[in-house]
């Protein structure tokens, strides 16, 4: 696997961090990035910067 240097959201069937097509773009890629540690850190990294951007506490 090998991590993007930019997170590009534009196909909801590939994971942004790495390119792997996920199963679906819901629970598909929640499983996906519960199996891959450099996704979910990732995907950490991301919902940790737009935190701020969105009202009250994101619950996905």
């Amino acid at each position: 696997m090998t991590a993007n240097t930019t997170t590009d959201w534009v196909d909801p069937i590939t994971c942004p961090f790495c390119g792997d097509e996920l199963a679906s773009p819901g629970a598909g890629f929640i499983d996906h990035i519960h199996d891959n540690a450099d996704c979910e850190d990732g995907f950490d990294h991301w919902r940790e910067n737009i935190a701020g951007d969105l009202a009250g506490e994101w619950t996905g």
